[in-house]
């Protein structure tokens, strides 16, 4: 299964399909510089000017450089020895897991092979393929489809009632599709690891910095490591939860289906399970910059602070006497 230029070819769709759904609403009379602020269920604020599709594709080079620095930042470096050391222990367990989740997948019947399916066609031309038995649909959520879902709804939102919120974010979810897909290919080609379907040896073979032609040629040779599925799904979660804090079903709703996703990259032999730490690390990773950068537009305020106040007022009691009265708010 050739998931990069399957995932790339996505990507760039919508860098083509983006500025069109952007344009009804600028015609609906939204103003570049109207901005709209969303308050949070903590009373902090989040204010969004009116996305531009560009300018948020064009901001990636600085967001990659974000999630660089903030890989290698003083505070995160436990976080890459964790990274570093589940990735280690599970090259170890490798062919055992694999050999397991091979075992459980036919207990349970689900399918090793793509079994996707024509459902939209033109002239011939295949315009929609998607699954059509549990195990396409649980490899079918890496596919880039989970984040085609989340822009698709998200820019239609934004045509019914002006979201910049929702736009932005959608913006954003093209640019980590992007992102993603440049970093995990480029991480591929250095380390070269054997997919577990072209396996020649116990774990998969490295073969680190194999030619271009070799490794376009026979990509399942070189394209294990690390999980480019695992990677562009973390990021869209990531980005989503980042601009919609509030809904806090994402990150346990998003767990859920990415360790479907998990199992079934095992199952039908395209990933191992030392794949998946440093795959999901940078989608996460490459999530969190983009979100945090694009705050610039989207500024997290403070919540509102309760400020406690004594008000002193004439008091005259139903007897005559003359004094004073106070009240105290808090």
């Amino acid at each position: 299964m050739e998931t990069g230029p399957r995932l790339t070819r996505l990507a760039l769709a919508l860098l083509f399909i983006t500025p069109l759904l952007a344009a009804p609403a600028r015609a609906a009379g939204a103003s570049s510089g109207t901005s709209r602020t969303y308050t949070l269920k903590d009373g902090s604020t989040l204010t969004y000017g009116e996305p531009g599709f560009w300018r948020t594709i064009g901001a990636m080079p600085a967001d990659l450089g974000t999630f660089v620095t903030d890989s290698f930042s003083k505070e995160n470096l436990p976080w890459l020895g964790a990274i570093t050391a589940s990735t280690l222990i599970l090259i170890h367990y490798d062919q055992t897991l694999y050999n397991g989740a091979r075992r459980t997948g036919r207990k349970l019947g689900i399918s090793r092979e793509d079994k996707t399916k024509t459902y939209i066609k033109l002239g011939g031309v295949s315009l929609f393929r998607g699954p059509s038995d549990l195990g396409s649909t649980l490899y079918f959520i890496g596919d880039g489809w989970m984040t085609i879902g989340a822009f698709g709804y998200l820019k239609i939102s934004n045509l019914f009632e002006r979201d910049p919120r929702a736009s932005q974010t959608a913006n954003q979810l093209v640019e980590g599709l992007l992102a993603t897909g440049l970093v995990t290919e480029v991480m591929k080609n250095v380390t070269g690891r054997e997919t577990p379907s072209a396996a020649s040896g116990k774990g998969g073979v490295w073969r680190m910095f194999p030619g271009l032609n070799e490794y376009v040629a026979h990509r399942t040779r070189y394209d294990a490591f690390p999980s480019g599925h695992l990677a562009s799904s973390a990021m869209t979660i990531t980005v989503l939860a980042e601009n919609y804090p509030d809904n806090k079903y994402i990150w346990p709703v998003g767990g859920v289906l990415l360790g479907g996703l998990c199992f079934q990259m095992m199952n039908n032999g395209v990933h191992w399970a030392s794949d998946y730490p440093l795959g999901f690390a940078v989608g996460y990773g490459i999530g969190k910059a983009i979100a945090v950068h694009g705050r610039t537009a989207a500024r997290r305020g403070p919540a509102p602070v309760k400020q406690a106040s004594l008000t002193l007022a004439p008091y005259l009691s139903p007897y005559g006497a003359v004094g004073a009265g106070a009240t105290y708010r808090f």
